[in-house]
């Protein structure tokens, strides 16, 4: 009797997982050159990153730092097609200043899944202090006075009136924008996977410009920590003049007795990478590291972390978390008679967001030095109306080199 012949077309569970794991691996790789080729390659690869980390997520837990189904980003897909022209529009020609043609709403769970990305990668997102605004403009309370300690009176004894001194501090609604370009193959061919990439550029986009016109903002549109008129400058003692002289002990130590006491809970230090890199590292005279470990950050301090689950600190200095951002000076920068360190407590930084994240297209027009209606490609844009202001200017200090 002959036996049919019986042809193994089954693959072992590990066989399809690793498939499964390159191929995802390839539609990363094609999905960061194709962003490149439009923003920047560093972007790109720090945007991969964030996209990355949501499948390692998903993977895990189930879920990723969006909170969004399947379903939702593919919803916001569709969303971007439509306003990419790939699918019918159900609106006019798109405003932006007009609210009922300023283009197609992003849904809500989609923008707080961009807020939460951004507050997973940012400062400014993850520990300024939140503030809704139903107009443009929004007025709050910036303390600019003494802190209060009021008086104990004796028997039949008048006390005296405190004056409390306000600043005019106003949260004044600026258009935030992010505009990009992408391949109508790119839009037609994907789904999820495109999802988790544009929501990823989004809020690494949204945290980038706020960490930037937050902590060192001058004016364009708004004025950072760095910059502000009222903050406390602590200017290095005389023939200090590189940021690498800061000392780890005592300026450290006078920088930290600048800030009043009942706001050094939450406080940190923020500061170049690079200039944290030489203050970590100093030693005393038998060779020793000053600091514990390098100024490695130790576990009751990362407990204690302001941004939460957010980012982590990368080190810690005379008890406090050290945050490292692009946004200062680096030490190639070193000059004299500059700020280029804050300490101090974020949440007296107030950030203001106004009306929904809308995005929008263009067809046409100059791109990174491209023509895109030639290259085949839309103008994606995303807007939010955000605000940004200094509320509490005693709670925070700069660090200035010497004159000399």
């Amino acid at each position: 009797m002959i036996k049919p012949l019986v042809i193994e077309n089954s693959m072992d569970q590990k066989q399809l997982e690793l498939i499964k794991s390159q191929l995802q691996t390839a539609v990363e790789e094609v999905m960061e050159k194709r962003l490149g080729e439009a923003v920047s390659p560093l972007v790109a690869k720090e945007t991969r990153a964030i996209v990355e980390k949501m499948q390692m997520e998903r993977a895990v837990f189930g879920k990723d730092m969006t909170g969004l189904s399947r379903e939702q980003k593919s919803q916001f897909v569709d969303v971007v097609r439509a306003a990419a022209g790939l699918k019918v529009k159900a609106n006019e020609a798109l405003i932006g200043e007009q609210d009922n043609r300023g283009g197609y709403l992003v849904a809500k769970e989609v923008e707080a899944a961009i807020l939460r990305i951004a507050a997973s990668v940012g400062l400014v997102m993850s520990q300024a202090q939140k503030w809704p605004m139903g107009t443009d403009e929004k007025a709050i309370p910036s303390y600019t006075g003494a802190f209060l300690e009021g008086e104990f009176l004796g028997v039949d004894a008048a006390g005296s009136v405190t004056g409390i001194t306000f600043g005019a501090a106003n949260l004044i609604a600026k258009k935030w924008q992010l505009a990009f370009v992408v391949g109508n193959d790119l839009l037609v061919d994907a789904d999820v996977q495109l999802a988790d990439w544009l929501l990823a550029l989004g809020g690494e986009s949204l945290a980038n410009m706020t960490d930037k016109q937050g902590i060192a903002g001058s004016g364009a549109p708004f004025v950072g920590v760095l910059n502000h008129p009222d903050v406390t400058v602590f200017t290095l003692a005389s023939g200090k003049d590189t940021f690498a002289e800061f000392d780890a002990v005592i300026d450290a130590a006078d920088t930290i007795a600048q800030v009043e006491e009942s706001v050094l809970e939450g406080s940190a230090w923020y500061m170049n990478r690079t200039v944290w890199a030489k203050i970590r590292t100093q030693k005393d005279t038998a060779g020793a590291f000053i600091l514990p470990q390098a100024g490695a950050v130790s576990a009751g301090v990362l407990a204690n972390n302001p941004t939460g689950g957010g980012i982590k600190p990368m080190g810690e200095l005379a008890g406090f978390p050290v945050f490292t951002t692009k946004h200062l000076p680096a030490n190639s920068a070193t000059a004299v008679s500059t700020k280029y360190i804050i300490f101090g407590n974020l949440k007296a930084l107030a950030f203001g967001e106004k009306g929904e994240m809308t995005v929008s297209q263009h067809e046409s027009g100059t791109f990174g030095g491209k023509e895109i209606a030639l290259a085949d490609q839309r103008a994606l844009v995303y807007k939010k109306r955000v605000a940004l202001t200094v509320a509490l200017p005693a709670a925070f200090v700069v660090v200035k080199t010497a004159a000399s």
